[in-house]
C-alpha cells in the first residue's frame, strides 16, 4: 500500500534521503527508525507529498503523490511538530478538519464524536488550541488525523507529548487500521513503544537504509536472539556503520 523506491532527497546540495526503498503492505504496521538526523521526518514529508524528491517514486495504494491527489482521500498524517490553529477551539479545529476531508454532514459529526471520544477531548471542546497543553495539542491533532478513518496511516514521532493512556490509544488505532486490511507507517525513537505495536521496520542512518525486515530478522542481522529488544537490535546495527 506504501511503496517508495530509490527515493534521493537533497538540501542546499547536501543529500538528506539516499536512495531509500521501503514497502508497506496491506495488514502491517511498519516502523521507521534512525538517530536523530537519520532523514525519517524528509522521507515521511516525501511519502506524504510535502516535499518532491529529486529522483524516485511513492506511490500510496498504487497512486503517485507527485501526479495523483487521489491518495489523499484515505490518507491520514500526523506530523512531527503538528500546527494547529490556535484561534479556533478544539471543536471548530476538528469539524473544518472534517469539511477539508470532504466528510459528508451526517458522517462528519458522528467521525468528530467518535475521535473526541477515543481521545478523551471532551472537556476541551469549547476551548482555544492556545489554552491547551502540548499533550493535549497532540491528542487533537492525532484526532484530527483518523477522523476520515483513513486506510493509511502515516505518523511521524506520535508519541510525543502522550500521556500512558493516550499512548495506549494510539497504539491500538495503528492494531486496528492494520487489522482492517490497512497500512501504518510511523517513525519514533520511542523503541520500546513501538517494539509492541510493529510487525517490521527499516532502520535508516545518514539517509540511507542499514536494516529492514521483521523484529526476528532485524535481531538476527544484529547477532542477537530472543529476548533481546528492539533497542539493542537498532543499537548493534547503528554502531556497526559509525565504527
Amino acid at each position: 500500500m506504501i511503496e517508495v523506491a530509490g527515493l534521493w532527497k537533497s538540501f542546499n546540495g547536501e543529500p538528506v534521503v539516499r536512495g531509500l526503498n521501503l514497502v508497506v503492505g496491506e495488514g502491517r504496521v511498519h516502523g521507521l527508525l534512525g538517530l536523530n538526523g537519520a532523514g525519517k521526518t524528509t522521507t515521511i514529508k516525501c511519502v506524504v507529498g510535502l516535499l518532491r524528491p529529486e529522483r524516485g517514486e511513492v506511490l500510496i495504494a498504487g497512486r503517485s503523490v507527485l501526479t495523483d491527489t487521489a491518495y489523499k482521500d484515505f490518507l491520514g498524517y500526523l506530523p512531527e511538530n503538528p500546527a494547529l490553529p490556535e484561534y479556533l477551539t478544539t471543536e471548530e479545529f476538528l469539524i473544518f478538519n472534517s469539511r477539508l476531508k470532504r466528510l459528508g454532514e451526517g458522517e462528519l459529526m458522528r467521525r468528530v464524536s467518535e475521535s473526541v471520544e477515543l481521545f478523551g477531548l471532551g472537556r476541551y471542546l469549547d476551548k482555544l488550541i492556545y489554552e491547551l497543553s502540548k499533550g493535549v495539542r497532540q491528542r487533537i491533532a492525532f484526532a484530527a488525523a483518523i477522523v476520515n478513518n483513513p486506510r493509511i496511516l502515516i505518523l511521524d514521532e506520535p508519541f510525543n507529548g502522550l500521556d500512558p493512556e493516550a499512548q495506549s490509544v494510539a497504539k491500538m488505532l495503528m492494531r486496528e487500521t492494520a487489522r482492517n486490511g490497512g497500512a501504518v507507517l510511523v517513525s519514533t525513537h520511542l523503541l520500546d513503544s513501538i517494539e509492541r505495536v510493529c510487525d517490521s521496520a527499516t532502520i535508516i542512518h545518514l539517509g540511507r537504509e542499514l536494516a529492514s525486515g521483521t523484529l526476528e530478522e532485524l535481531r538476527g542481522l544484529a547477532g542477537l536472539r530472543d529476548p533481546a529488544s528492539l533497542e539493542e537490535a537498532f543499537l548493534n546495527i547503528v554502531s556497526r556503520q559509525r565504527t
